[in-house]
């Protein structure tokens, strides 16, 4: 019997409690996906039927296994959880379109999405933090702050090209730079040393781990050297460790996450027949033993088997140990298999989203084969994950 519990806050027909209006369609919005709870014993297999008709996301939270849809396929979800017979939760259903969407329903949704509008057209205007990196000279952090940049300060017209002529004509300062990224601004100085314009800053570049296409790159220091779409290998660079002072190259920490897309092959082999070893018949044969050593096993009967030994102390009047010998017949015999190859498919395709654990499942084929003495099957997974050489997943 198939369980089907809905945490989304409101009835199966659209409406909440009282009888309020309906909420928008989740399958008909854009953007949207519903929250699937399973439980955990063979969520394997309700996985790899999800995938193949649609793209499954892992989800955090639960007692169970969370897993997102898009809510288009949610129906197709449905279907396949009770087709089976399997528990599931409708866990909610989220998006930012469908978000508007519902919350325009509110009373005061007018004001309230001016209000927003509002705060994302000045938000950018605004300074949340001031970060230094490089020498620390007392004098920079006054002229900055002298400046109008520090952290809360609303600048709507903000001149980095200034602030940086500011304080390159400070006394001992033979480099600076300023950058503003979202409502963050980073200050980077360099102080002069004698002989030399730059100081020699021992870094490291951010290389790839393994071969795949990049999707994203998180950037928080120097400079990105692939983008959407490169295909690189092991030990291709992905962040320098420089940054760009006109033509110059200035050394400095490379920092940042790279993903990429990843493609795995697994392979498994089901024979046509195999050999299957089986428990027979069972013989035990007890023995005493006064002196505390074990006594001689007595022969087996079956030609094949197993044995377990059983010891047990009496200390009553005269101490002795009793030997229980348990023979336990084992028979090998041969076994066609009977699966079909849907069933050979799904079993393959199923070890294989359990060997890529909780990573992102963006694509997966399967393919079987007749071969000499049985089927081969192969399935290919491509997953999105870190591909840098910091904290690699899988």
């Amino acid at each position: 019997m198939v369980e089907v519990r809905d945490e989304r806050g409101r009835a199966r027909d659209g409406r909440g409690k009282g009888g309020r209006r309906k909420f928008p369609d989740a399958s008909r919005v854009p953007f949207s996906r519903t929250v699937f709870e399973v439980e955990r014993r063979g969520v394997s297999r309700v996985l790899t039927e999800c995938a193949r008709v649609t793209r499954v996301k892992w989800e955090k939270g639960g007692d169970g296994e969370r897993f997102s849809v898009p809510s288009r396929d949610a129906a197709k979800v449905v279907a396949i959880c009770a087709s089976l017979c399997y528990n599931y939760k409708i866990i909610k259903e989220k998006g930012v379109v469908l978000a508007f969407l519902r919350a325009s329903v509110r009373a005061g949704v007018v004001l309230g999405l001016a209000a927003v509008v509002a705060a994302f057209a000045l938000r950018p205007m605004l300074v949340t933090g001031v970060e230094f990196s490089g020498d620390d000279l007392p004098a920079v952090r006054e002229a900055v702050s002298e400046s109008g940049v520090k952290t809360w300060a609303f600048l709507p017209a903000f001149d980095a090209d200034e602030l940086e002529r500011t304080l390159l004509s400070l006394d001992g300062v033979a480099f600076a730079s300023v950058t503003k990224r979202g409502t963050r601004v980073y200050v980077d100085v360099r102080a002069e040393r004698d002989g030399e314009h730059f100081v020699d800053v021992p870094t490291g570049e951010v290389k790839a781990a393994k071969t795949a296409s990049v999707t994203r790159v998180v950037l928080r220091s120097g400079t990105a050297e692939v983008s959407c779409g490169d295909v690189v290998r092991p030990g291709d660079v992905l962040i320098g460790a420089y940054v760009l002072s006109g033509e110059e190259r200035v050394p400095c920490p490379a920092d940042g996450e790279v993903f990429g897309l990843v493609d795995r092959t697994f392979t498994r082999f089901f024979p046509d027949t195999e050999l299957v070893r089986e428990e027979g018949r069972v013989h035990r044969e007890t023995r005493l033993s006064f002196g505390g050593d074990m006594p001689a096993v007595p022969e087996s009967p079956f030609a094949e088997y197993t044995l377990e030994v059983e010891r047990s102390r009496n200390t009553f009047l005269i101490g002795y140990d009793l030997y229980t010998f348990t023979f336990r017949e084992v028979r090998v015999s041969e076994r066609e298999n009977t699966l079909s190859e849907d069933e050979m498919e799904r079993i393959a395709a199923s070890s294989a989203l359990e060997s890529v654990g909780a990573l992102s499942v963006v694509r997966m084929d399967v393919v079987s084969e007749r071969t000499e003495g049985g089927t081969m099957v192969r399935v290919s997974v491509q997953t999105e994950e870190r591909i840098d050489n910091e904290n690699i997943q899988g």
